[in-house]
């Protein structure tokens, strides 16, 4: 994964490519993020490549995520995930959930990544995520 904050509050985050520094820069982008205590929008692009987390790798993950979830739902507004295909952005609407419990932010879906963008500017407004979601069609 590639994280890309040149845009801030605007960060995406490209699950199809890899940073070449390694995955303790990604951590450390996001702890910096962070620390701004400003609010951001994830904007989530390109599917997730088929690497398998070793156990190390998911255990270093979660304790991470445990140890900034407040941070995270403070200053976090939502992940707005781009999937192009229909059926594949109802299969992320499903695991929202899911996703919200684990992350401590909501996960919105768009078809573009302008609708992403559009998405971004209401949330960074102060649009509340389940107002957008509610308005958004289901496939």
């Amino acid at each position: 994964m590639l994280v890309d904050d040149t845009q801030f509050p605007l960060v995406r985050m490209h699950y199809n490519r890899v940073d070449d520094r390694g995955d303790e820069v990604s951590f450390q982008i996001f702890e910096d993020l962070l620390e701004r205590k400003r609010s951001f929008v994830l904007i989530g692009l390109g599917a997730e490549t088929e690497h398998v987390h070793s156990n190390e790798e998911r255990k270093r993950l979660t304790l991470w995520m445990k140890r900034n979830r407040e941070a995270l739902h403070t200053h976090v507004r939502a992940m707005v995930y781009v999937e192009p295909s229909p059926a594949k952005r109802f299969l992320v609407k499903t695991s929202a959930p899911v996703f919200q419990k684990f992350w401590g932010y909501p996960i919105l879906v768009s078809a573009s990544e302008a609708e992403a963008e559009g998405i971004a500017a209401r949330l960074l407004a102060g649009e509340q995520p389940a107002h957008i979601e509610a308005a958004q069609p289901d496939a």
